[in-house]
């Protein structure tokens, strides 16, 4: 875990550097996210150590299944191919019900509703109040 807030608190640093260099209300969300990634990987590190030093029990790997971490990384990867070629907002709304239901969430109507509230809220928020555009498909 060490390692891996480590990771994180370097790749936020080197991504704040060309944050700070945006103008005016562009750089106020990816400073406070890149800000607040490093603040938590720092707290990562310091419950880490605090565990690792009150633990008597035996080391045991973190990571129980190195499929479930492939099978993500794969997941990302065939997102961003899909928003190429079906558009965002398409693959956004196949996607999320997909991967809660991956991640144990067997409830149809749950389902549907988070798969409405997400894709809604990332167009209300960044679509229509701050005027972004997202990426079309060029099949859909």
């Amino acid at each position: 875990m060490i390692v891996i807030a480590f990771c994180i608190f370097v790749a936020s640093a080197a991504f704040l550097v060309p944050a700070l260099d945006l103008t005016g209300n562009a750089s106020l969300l990816p400073v406070a996210m890149l800000i607040t990634m490093m603040v938590l990987s720092v707290f990562l590190v310091l419950s880490d150590i605090k565990k690792a030093l009150n633990n008597k029990e035996p080391y045991k790997p973190s990571l129980q299944s190195p499929s479930r971490v492939f099978g993500a990384l794969l997941s990302v990867f065939l997102f961003v191919t899909c928003v190429d070629f079906f558009g965002f907002y398409l693959t956004t709304a196949i996607f999320v019900p997909v991967a809660a239901y991956l991640f144990g969430c067997r409830s149809l109507k749950i389902l549907l509703i988070s798969d409405a509230v997400v894709v809604a809220g990332i167009y209300l928020i960044f679509g229509m109040a701050m005027a972004k555009s997202f990426p079309m498909g060029s099949i859909w």
